[in-house]
């Protein structure tokens, strides 16, 4: 049965059962399984079957006769039912249920079975350590002369085992000298190739050894005299040194570099050298001396040799734990400084992955679990070896590759998050911010994967333990369901992630790439970025929806909330909405830009700031003006495409108006000397007399100018025309007034003109 041998503590149970059930099949198994003699007898009841009815007739006649009887049938019928009350009222003693046992009563049973077994544990501790006195007190017989007959080939066999195996590493190391310092330092596949070529030098060294020294010991000592003893040590030589090479990889096999454990050379080096240690004596303890011991002397002696093995490896167990413990936390207290730093540049991004107080906390507990490790180990060594070799050493083994290719993710993970993502030559791209936006989610993928490998480490280690069956839960409906479920939100999330990246990137591509007004106009700037805010809100919904879909959640529920809440938020949010829709047609409407002067709400000023929900205008005076878009009926924009600057020159009625256009054209002609000429799109737009005042004559004209730069144009072509009318003479007249002081008593009247300019200057619109 695989699963008595998974888990030996239910192997009584397991039997008790099979027991059973083969008495109830010997007992009521049917009638084609009897036995020979169940035939005999069953032809002798066959026989008898004819005198049957007879004996029926007999018990059948009285019983007719009671019946008839009204009487005697009643009393029948109260014995039949006394019986029937006895029986029922016997059958619910018996069905009572006991009270349950209360939590004192379980802990007293605890206890006694805690002690109990303690004590067995003891005595068959003391039993197994009594075999050590037979050796002296003459109750085993030990052949001296056979011992040493078997002894000196056995140490021969060392002798040239371990010397090979020396002498092939150092040379096949030798060898690699070259190699090693040309491609150090080449990149990850280079490292590969080392630690590959290094691993290869090793097991070949190995092999050298062990297959070398099976055939000199068998030419040295005939064919067919290599003991059973020497076959032992060599299979342990082997298997010890496979698990020498597997703890000199893990820690770094070429000269301590490129290892697969992210600790410090100190902390390695100690691992290293204790781990072999250990694991040599355990592997030569049980796999040899155990088994010789056994034959030379005997089985008693053998259990006390094992018994005296576990009990050293557990000391020196727990003094490396001791050791490792202590180099590490020396190696915490140092200075920031001071501390070495990472080997690798993933190493720093995998640490800073692994929240800080994680990191401390895991530094703390990690020494208790081995020492626990260690405790249940030994008691189970003793008390159970074979389940100890078995169950034990497998799950150890799994824990141990569990956490090995854990770390080789995390270093890979670590690795990769070191490279720099570039995105497609042929995609039109910002390659830059394509890079940067991955780049930014690496912390959160070392995170997650620091997460995932954490879970699969503690799955296997509840499964090579036999505290959870992980894998028939994966098997099952709900384990399988469960993982394709994460695999596939995972595998959402991170197209998502892509896809956001990519459409970012070239909506920034776009922005970058716009020639002429479009590459510095705030509608494109501001499409882009809705676009960009509309894309990233899309993939978040959708996606997420997605997700939690395919983790099973049911999001019909998630989506009527949200319809809800949308109601409720629309309604609460009308003036926001309207703003929003507004601001959205003003911007695809290309109705202003930032920079441009327009004028919005009754207010005219240079656009500030401008967002989906409102524009900010900053006037003349300075005052920031924020208007929202629900608020805005026209927008008039000074500033799109051209401008014109009007120059209406009143003069006196008594000049010529074709000399004031003849000034007009002048002043201009000055104009388009000066710096303004690049801003003036065309020549003088000469209108002509357009009313004729009070007290001038009205000329207007129009330049024509780059948006913008018409208020610049207009300040200094009025003033150039000023001048112009001065030089010749032409008068712009202003109000006079007559100030009148009455008559004399002669008659005289005195008149005092007096000219009164008018203290307001024409306003430009827009300045």
């Amino acid at each position: 049965m695989p699963f008595v041998s998974r888990f030996p503590f239910r192997a009584a149970v397991f039997s008790q059962i099979l027991l059973l059930a083969a008495t109830f099949l010997l007992t009521f198994g049917p009638v084609h399984a009897q036995t020979p003699l169940a035939a005999t007898q069953q032809a002798t009841t066959s026989d008898q079957a004819a005198s049957e009815p007879a004996a029926d007739n007999a018990v059948i006649a009285p019983l007719l006769e009671v019946l008839k009887d009204d009487a005697a049938r009643q009393e029948l019928i109260k014995a039949l039912e006394n019986t029937t009350a006895d029986t029922v009222e016997g059958d619910a003693e018996a069905t009572e249920p006991e009270a349950p046992a209360t939590l004192a009563e379980q802990l007293a049973e605890w206890t006694k079975t805690a002690i109990d077994q303690t004590l067995d544990i003891a005595r068959k501790f003391a039993a197994d350590l009594s075999g050590l006195a037979s050796l002296f007190d003459g109750s085993v017989e030990t052949d001296w002369r056979q011992l040493t007959a078997e002894l000196l080939p056995l140490l021969a066999t060392a002798a040239i085992a371990v010397a090979l195996y020396a002498l092939a590493r150092r040379v096949f190391r030798g060898a690699l000298a070259p190699p090693r310092a040309r491609l150090a330092g080449r990149g990850i596949l280079a490292a590969v190739g080392l630690v590959a070529l290094h691993v290869l030098a090793e097991i070949l060294a190995l092999a050298i050894g062990y297959f070398a020294a099976g055939a000199l010991a068998a030419t040295l000592f005939g064919p067919g005299s290599v003991t059973i003893y020497q076959t032992l040590f060599l299979n342990a030589f082997l298997v010890a040194g496979v698990t020498a090479i597997i703890i000199r990889t893990v820690t770094g096999i070429v000269n301590g570099d490129y290892p697969l454990l992210r600790r410090s050379p100190a902390m390695r080096q100690m691992l290293r050298q204790r781990g072999i240690r250990l694991s040599g004596l355990l592997i030569f303890g049980i796999a040899f001396v155990v088994p010789a011991t056994n034959a030379l002397a005997s089985f008693t002696v053998g259990r006390s040799v094992r018994v005296v093995i576990y009990t050293l490896a557990a000391l020196y167990a727990v003094k490396a734990v001791r050791a490792l413990s202590s180099l590490q936390q020396e190696e915490a207290n140092k200075p920031t400084a001071t501390r070495p730093e990472p080997e690798e540049e993933g190493d720093a991004a995998v640490d800073e992955a692994l929240p800080e107080p994680v990191q401390s906390a895991f530094m703390q507990i990690w020494p208790w679990i081995a020492y626990l490790y260690v405790a249940a180990s030994y008691v189970i060594a003793l008390s159970r070896p074979a389940f100890f070799v078995d169950f034990v050493g497998g799950a150890t083994l799994k824990t141990a590759a569990a956490l090995v290719l854990g770390g080789l993710v995390l270093r890979a993970s670590g690795y990769l998050s070191t490279k720099t993502i570039h995105a497609p030559s042929f995609l039109p791209l910002d390659k830059q911010a394509f890079s940067s936006r991955l780049t930014s989610f690496v912390p959160i993928i070392l995170r997650v994967v620091w997460l995932l490998v954490a879970l699969s480490i503690l799955a296997v280690v509840l499964d090579a333990w036999a505290i959870v069956d992980i894998g028939a839960w994966l098997e099952g409906e709900r384990g399988s369901a469960l993982v394709a479920g994460l695999t596939s939100s995972l595998i959402i999330v991170v197209v998502c992630i892509v896809v956001w990246a990519v459409a970012s990137s070239w909506i920034d591509h776009r922005m970058e790439t716009a020639q002429g007004a479009a590459r510095v106009s705030a509608r494109y700037r501001t499409l882009y970025s809705l676009l960009k805010n509309a894309v990233t809100v899309a993939l978040v919904i959708f996606g997420g929806m997605i997700a939690l879909s395919e983790l099973g959640i049911d999001i019909g529920p998630l989506l009527a909330g949200a319809g809800v809440l949308g109601l409720a938020i629309g309604f609460g949010s009308q003036k926001l909405v309207q703003d929003i829709i507004s601001g959205v047609f003003i911007q695809l409407e290309n109705a202003m830009n930032v920079g441009d002067v327009v004028g919005a709400g009754g207010i005219t000023g240079v656009v500030e700031r401008l967002t989906l929900r409102s524009v900010s205008l900053r006037d003349l005076s300075g005052v920031y003006h924020i208007i929202p878009f629900s608020s805005v009926d026209a927008v008039s924009n000074y500033m799109r495409n051209f401008a014109y600057h009007i120059e209406e020159v009143g003069i006196a009625y008594k000049e010529s108006v074709e000399d004031g256009k003849a000034a007009m054209h002048e002043a201009f002609d000055r104009l388009m000397e000066t710096a303004h000429k690049p801003d003036i799109l065309e020549p003088l737009e000469m209108h002509g007399v357009t009313g004729l005042g009070d007290s001038a004559v009205l000329i207007r004209a129009r330049i024509k100018t780059a948006p913008g730069k018409q208020w610049d144009v207009g300040r200094a072509y009025t003033e150039l025309v000023k001048e112009v009318m001065d030089e010749r003479d032409i008068e712009i007249p202003f109000p006079h007034t007559t100030l009148y002081l009455g008559r004399d008593k002669q008659g005289r009247t005195d008149e005092l003109p007096i000219r009164m300019e008018n203290a307001g200057a024409k306003k430009e619109s827009g300045e």
